[in-house]
């Protein structure tokens, strides 16, 4: 849909940028921190301070800062609940997780960025808390690797070519080239492999989910240690296929029975 700037509203413009101002690195921010961001004065943005506090939207720590409220968690987790991958997925990545006994992650891309929609803990301790909802580049992730590789052509070389590379570690890609050629591999192997690119010691296999249409719509991985890795990887690698697999064909059949269902009205 195409915007016309003369139909924003700017108060709600102004709110939800503010929203946007909030991410890991700004967890919590004072009033005169927002006005800064936003370029205009405390003033002016306290209105819009009050009215998202007194919604929900935001609230205050102990120290008075503001921070993102409670209404945000209702919201995305309604959300996310009426996502059907997540709600096919979400029994396939418990019994992964269980059998291969490793941390299970559902993910799908929301514009560059890989936004986690689920997980299913096998090893607590090398999982990312609050990782539901967290976004990351695709560029250091199996997850982003197998969404990005099965992309038209185009698509895959204009978002590499946009990513921001930060090396997380010495092993983690750094620029488009290099990147590319690994997608390639990942579209010959039907999965996708990180090793240490993202954190040091541990190691990702991830594999696509499609869905009624053939395209990737999102993708499933397990994290576990890269001396576990090194001892199964093509056996890991088979089983992650297999388990996206089936929430590909369950999702398929999901969409076509709710197709149904609808057609069919109350009778």
């Amino acid at each position: 849909m195409e915007t016309n700037s003369s139909y924003v509203n700017k108060s709600l413009d102004r709110a939800l940028r503010l929203l946007d101002l909030f991410d890991d690195s700004r967890v919590q921010l004072t009033a005169s921190e927002i006005a800064d961001l936003l370029g205009t004065t405390r003033a002016t943005i306290y209105p819009t301070l009050h009215t998202m506090l007194t919604h929900g939207y935001l609230d205050r720590d102990g120290n008075g800062r503001f921070v993102l409220g409670m209404k945000i968690v209702e919201r995305s987790g309604q959300k996310l609940a009426h996502l059907d991958v997540r709600t096919i997925a979400q029994v396939h990545l418990r019994e992964l997780a269980r059998q291969l006994n490793a941390n299970a992650h559902l993910a799908t891309l929301h514009g560059n960025e890989v936004l986690y929609l689920e997980r299913e803990q096998g090893r607590p301790a090398v999982v990312l808390r609050e990782v539901i909802g967290r976004r990351v580049s695709p560029h250091c992730t199996a997850l982003g690797k197998a969404l990005l590789a099965f992309l038209p052509v185009e698509d895959r070389s204009r978002i590499a070519n946009d990513l921001d590379y930060v090396a997380y570690t010495s092993r983690t890609i750094t620029d488009p080239a290099a990147l590319l050629r690994d997608l390639e591999t990942v579209e010959r192997n039907g999965y996708a492999l990180e090793t240490e690119e993202f954190h040091l010691g541990s190691a990702c296999i991830a594999a696509p989910v499609r869905g009624h249409d053939g395209r990737v719509i999102a993708a499933i991985s397990v994290s576990m240690s890269l001396e576990d890795l090194s001892k199964r990887r093509e056996e890991l690698a088979e089983t992650i296929r297999e388990t996206a697999g089936r929430i590909s064909g369950e999702l398929g059949n999901y969409k076509q029975q709710r197709h149904s269902d609808l057609e069919g009205g109350d009778s």
